[in-house]
């Protein structure tokens, strides 16, 4: 027997009427109740940057803030929710816009808010459940915290930032290294172009060390000219770079023999006592050099002089060869 007309309408509402119980309890989020603007992370990232009503659908709450403090040399992370969500994205977004950071999509999951100096690294991560909601935001930034005055030299300032960079990405568990060590990059990048030496060698040893992008060999190679004449250890890493160009994998001639041998004369002049031992083993090998067995003795000598151990053996290897000590001296 069919239903009263009211039952079958009643029926048929039903489903309308409890999903709209559900919205107005708040049980469907409202991320949920939007449709995803992308299925591609890249294209939504545009969305979300862009977009202001994007923005507001998909941010979690709570949503998590992660920042770093400065207290003189150290610097330490905190972390808690944010009071408001949504205002401190469009605070970060502004900052953005002001400083004109670069933005940056790094897929799967994160969008890195960053300038080409280290001043401000900023990282957004996003998490996919229907869509993509940012849960966390990680502000990295250290520009602010090390503000630079009368007193402080810009460039010193930049190797401290780098440093904290660094620091920070060795001490802190976290998903964003790359990121970290960009940022010590990117300062000490600026150090360099403000003057500083040891900026200079820094920048070259972290994109060496493989923690840092790769930078090209001809920026490598005037960074270390460039802080060789005044860092010892400068002068001696630029030896080993003329020789090989950074890459360690398989034994090969040495690319730049003299300039090599130059750059180890100029940081054992320096006072690097490791420069004195490479030239012993360049003299005592002969391969990128003539060999001078005495000369390599005098070098062995020198650098057992100033305090460095485990030079015995070479030096009695070449006594026993009957190589005996004279007045020349390793330079």
């Amino acid at each position: 027997m069919p239903l009263p007309t009211r039952a079958r309408l009643l029926r048929r509402a039903a489903p309308a009427i409890l999903a709209a119980a559900f919205f107005t309890n708040g049980l469907i989020n409202d991320a949920w109740a939007t449709s995803c603007p992308a299925e591609h992370f890249d294209d939504f990232t545009k969305s979300f940057i862009q977009n202001t009503k994007t923005r507001q659908a998909y941010i979690q709450k709570p949503l998590t803030l992660q920042r770093v403090v400065v207290q003189g040399d150290q610097a330490s992370v905190t972390s808690n929710k944010a009071s408001d969500p949504t205002r401190e994205v469009e605070r970060l977004l502004a900052l953005q816009k002001s400083n004109e950071l670069n933005v940056e999509v790094n897929s799967p999951d994160r969008i890195t808010l960053r300038d080409n100096k280290g001043e401000f690294l900023i990282i957004l991560l996003f998490e996919r459940t229907n869509c993509w909601e940012l849960k966390k935001i990680e502000d990295w930034s250290l520009g602010q915290q090390l503000p630079t005055d009368n007193t402080n030299d810009p460039a010193a300032v930049a190797v401290k930032r780098g440093n904290l960079y660094d620091r920070l990405a060795v001490e802190t568990p976290s998903n964003s290294l790359v990121a970290l060590y960009a940022s010590a990059l990117d300062s000490y990048l600026y150090g360099a172009n403000l003057g500083s030496a040891k900026a200079a060698y820094l920048a070259a040893g972290i994109s060496l060390s493989g923690q840092a992008p790769r930078l090209h060999n001809t920026l490598i190679q005037s960074l270390l000219e460039t802080a060789s004449h005044s860092d010892p250890d400068a002068a001696l890493t630029l030896a080993s770079f003329y020789c090989d160009e950074g890459e360690y994998s398989a034994p090969r001639l040495c690319l730049n023999p003299e300039k090599s041998m130059e750059a180890l004369r100029s940081s054992a002049r320096l006072g690097a006592s490791a420069a004195l031992v490479e030239l012993g083993s360049a003299y005592a090998a002969g391969k990128i050099v003539e060999r001078d067995a005495q000369r390599a003795l005098a070098c062995y000598q020198e650098a057992k002089a100033m305090g460095v151990h485990g030079l015995q053996p070479s030096i009695e290897a070449l006594r026993a060869a009957g190589v005996e000590p004279n007045n020349i001296h390793c330079l």
